[in-house]
């Protein structure tokens, strides 16, 4: 019965704080030491999670998340997150939706507002949580776009949509900009002193695939391409676990398992959290990891890394590995 645990950003790219790179996670680094390591080429979770489930790259994420978030997902879609642009030394820089803290008002109000402006052009604007956001377009007027974790803290000028045949998806992004910049929303953001919620990044274009692959029987996950993976290959589909517990009991052929309690506080800069959420991990997931192997027989854990995806195998004989050198979490990003 075998087990993947999936941790995005828990391996930190070269220029993370020095701080942060030099946390030591004890119980991680020992099984880590103890594992059959390889590496795969998908950089990152969306892409791993997609090679695992057979979907072509680039992966629909915004068809298949809005299947996760329990939505239905017929015809073309694309994320349409709420995003801040600030003007940086003669670049425009993109911040992304977790340094915004968007309430739902503000998001209800705002995707309103999109709503009402492109009407007849077409597009359907949806809202399903306040930091994520989705648009419904013609499949002939799909743009190819740059997925938001590459576009984050980067100039994005040469990051724009492109294509989509007759429809000018640049001029359509001034005008979401020019109506979301005048929103009250905003200004009131702004009397607050709180960065401005200006643009929205398009990303995750596609359509839902007509099947995909079932390499496990239950998934746990709180992200919501994870969930419509799970949703989209009719495994059972749970909420993230606290702890390692919690899995060791579910039962099942084959189980998945995504923690994503990084991410948001890697995407805001919040370093205080990264490293209380990476204390956690270490302590919930593999302090307690011997008895859980022992019941499983077979652990993997899979670390997205900067170049590749980072993955250790573990077996019932990784426990009797004591002598094994160990190395700081960081020597293996």
């Amino acid at each position: 019965m075998p087990l993947d645990l999936l941790f995005p950003d828990l391996l930190l790219p070269q220029d993370a704080p020095a701080t942060l790179r030099a946390i030591r996670l004890p119980a991680l680094e020992k099984w880590l030491a103890r594992g059959a390591w390889r590496r795969e080429p998908p950089r990152g979770a969306v892409e791993w999670l997609a090679g695992r489930f057979g979907v072509a790259s680039p992966a629909p994420v915004a068809a298949i998340a809005l299947a996760g978030e329990g939505s239905k997902a017929e015809g073309a879609w694309l994320r349409a997150d709420p995003v801040h642009l600030r003007i940086d030394t003669g670049q425009v820089r993109l911040h992304g939706p977790a340094a915004l803290e968007v309430e739902a008002a503000e998001a209800h109000a705002l995707v309103g507002a999109l709503q009402a402006h492109f009407v007849a052009d077409g597009l359907e604007f949806r809202q399903l949580a306040p930091d994520r956001w989705y648009l419904r377009v013609a499949r002939h007027a799909l743009p190819r776009t740059t997925p938001l974790d590459a576009a984050i803290g980067r100039d994005v000028y040469a990051l724009m949509p492109e294509g989509g045949g007759a429809f000018n998806w640049r001029a359509a992004m001034t005008e979401a900009q020019m109506v979301l910049s005048a929103h009250e929303v905003n200004r009131a953001r702004e009397a607050r002193r709180q960065p401005t919620i200006n643009s929205i990044w398009l990303w995750g274009e596609g359509t839902a695939p007509p099947s995909v692959g079932r390499p496990y029987s239950i998934v746990f996950a709180a992200d919501v391409f994870a969930r419509g993976l799970g949703v989209l290959s009719q495994a059972e589909v749970r909420n993230e676990p606290r702890d390692i517990s919690e899995v060791a009991t579910a039962g099942g052929k084959s189980l998945l398992v995504v923690i994503d309690d990084l991410a948001a506080a890697l995407r805001r800069g919040d370093a205080d959290a990264w490293a209380s959420a990476a204390q956690a991990v270490d302590t919930r997931w593999f302090a307690p990891l011997a008895e859980t192997l022992a019941r499983f027989g077979t652990v993997r854990v899979i670390l997205p890394a900067e170049e590749d995806t980072r993955i250790a195998t573990l077996t019932a004989a990784s426990r009797w590995r004591w002598f094994s050198l160990r190395k700081p979490l960081a020597a293996y990003a």
